[in-house]
């Protein structure tokens, strides 16, 4: 006869317990608690690295341009308006329309530097999340913008900006700011307004999308992530409500303000 032998456990005592599977529960809580900020982290540094890549490639698109335009720089032109909506690039400039607004990329296509990459996702941070007219429906094409000092008069006599690529001698190409990621709180035409100095007031506002960074680009090609340290900055840069007016002066020694306006030429530049 067959004889089956003896369980040496019931199934009762196999089993987990009640309390065992919660403890397990709440080890693979805490241990998904500790990982995820540092999947969060991983995830930005990629971005961070793609937004320092499509930079770069704006850079050559800019240096190219003038190339073949015996020295002249993109235009950088924009024509007033009375509201944020009515703010635009005009026809001649690198980019055309406006950020705020514009829900596709023709006006990015229509753009003078277009033809040197035709690749319009390298227009929009890959962190930028922000919707046309902040309605929460459609995303936002773009979020470079070009320092107004490059170009945003087109006109020879002008004296307020640079016009020629030889022109940019102080500060040197390599400190000489050209894009920058500006804040979905302020953009909207083709420039970047900063003040020169002894002005100490924003006008436009950074962004703070990199972990209170921003990626820009410099004449000379290539194209950096700062990291912001004033704690008026952060607070600006997060102010969705303040587009197209000085904010209260801050202290002379503001250091982010004060490093970006070592990125410009001082008026008059010739």
């Amino acid at each position: 006869m067959l004889k089956i032998p003896p369980q040496s456990q019931s199934a009762t005592e196999r089993a987990f317990t009640l309390i065992e599977l919660l403890v397990v529960i709440a080890i693979i809580a805490i241990l998904a608690g500790m990982l995820l900020p540092a999947l969060g982290k991983a995830k930005e540094k990629g971005r961070q690295t793609f937004c320092l890549s499509d930079y770069r490639q704006l850079q050559i698109c800019w240096q190219m341009y003038y190339e073949d335009n015996n020295e002249n720089l993109p235009p950088n032109e924009s024509a007033a308006g009375t509201s944020r909506e009515t703010w635009s690039a005009t026809a001649r400039t690198w980019i055309k329309g406006n950020a705020y607004t514009d829900t596709n990329t023709a006006n990015i296509e229509a753009g003078c530097l277009y033809p040197y990459n035709k690749t319009a996702k390298i227009y929009k941070c890959p962190s930028d999340k922000s919707t046309v007219l902040d309605q929460g429906k459609i995303p936002r094409v773009r979020s470079v913008s070009m320092s107004m000092y490059m170009n945003y008069v087109p006109e020879l006599w002008d004296v307020t900006c640079w016009h020629k690529s030889s022109e940019i001698k102080s500060p040197p190409p390599e400190k000489a700011l050209v894009f920058i990621d500006e804040s979905e709180g302020s953009i909207e035409n083709s420039r970047f307004y900063l003040n020169e100095p002894p002005i100490m007031t924003w006008v436009d506002f950074v962004s703070i999308r990199h972990n209170n960074g921003a990626v820009m680009s410099f004449a000379d090609g290539h194209a950096e992530l700062w990291h912001w340290l004033e704690p008026n900055t952060i607070r600006i840069a997060r102010n969705t409500k303040g587009w197209i007016q000085n904010q209260p002066a801050v202290p002379t020694g503001d250091r982010d303000l004060g490093r970006l306006q070592q990125c410009i030429p001082r008026i008059p530049i010739r």
